[in-house]
């Protein structure tokens, strides 16, 4: 009887094209998730860009902050055009990183997310150094504080809902605190919260904190959490982390 067991050159073979395979059903995965984050994303700017549309129709009278609002629509549509062209590439890198001012960035979620709040309903507390310079790619890093401010929002109590958002300087690090006294977030849903799809919310995709954990991975930076569900002591705390732009000295 013939021996008909391959030989270790068609074993090689067979072993290219199961690898071929393995890869080509983990880039479908992927670009599954990918198509939920790229709907994500494509959202927060349009939203950000009816918002400032509003607001500029509100300041038609005011020059200097229409040229404010025109200036952040601008970042939006670049932002947009960015995923586009990564869409196309399947999600290609994006331009070079840059230094850019983190109290810019958060000023810019606050006035897009929160200026639209009942008045009286929320209480806002900043603790922002005049500049605090990081090196990445700024629409991403709005593309995060959008994300923890929306979540928030969508948990504040109706009545004496506070937001407290400080930057400091720590060592060769800014940190920024972004907290609120909502409704805290599920003891069941801590362990997985920057797993992609994994959400609380009735009508949430789970899409926002994993995309976010990316951002900050992609930018040697951290994003941590903690929260309660406690009576009287509710809310949730996250600390975003990134390094700071060294200034070269002489």
């Amino acid at each position: 009887m013939a021996d008909v067991r391959p030989t270790y050159e068609e074993l090689v073979a067979r072993l290219l094209v199961a690898e071929e395979s393995l890869q080509r059903s983990d880039r479908l995965a992927i670009a599954g998730r990918f198509a939920g984050a790229v709907m994500h994303e494509v959202n927060n700017p349009l939203e950000a860009i009816g918002n400032l549309v509003f607001l500029t129709k509100n300041a038609a009278d005011d020059p200097h902050q229409v040229r404010k609002h025109m200036q952040v629509v601008e970042s939006q549509l670049a932002r947009l055009g960015e995923i586009t062209r990564r869409t196309l590439s399947f999600y290609r890198e994006e331009a070079e990183p840059k230094a850019f001012d983190l109290v810019a960035i958060a000023e810019a979620a606050i006035r897009l997310h929160l200026h639209g709040l009942p008045v009286g309903r929320v209480t806002i507390t900043k603790q922002f150094p005049e500049v605090a310079s990081v090196h990445g790619r700024e629409g991403e890093i709005l593309q995060v504080l959008s994300n923890i401010l929306l979540n928030a929002l969508d948990a504040l109590p109706e009545q004496d809902a506070t937001f407290r958002l400080r930057i400091r300087i720590v060592g060769k690090r800014v940190q920024m605190t972004i907290s609120d006294n909502g409704q805290g977030i599920p003891a069941a849903l801590r362990a997985s919260l920057f797993k992609p799809f994994a959400t609380g919310k009735s009508k949430g995709t789970g899409i926002g904190l994993w995309l976010s954990k990316q951002i900050m991975d992609r930018h040697s930076g951290t994003i941590r959490f903690r929260s309660s569900q406690r009576v009287g002591k509710s809310g949730t705390v996250f600390l975003l982390t990134i390094p700071m732009v060294q200034v070269q000295s002489g």
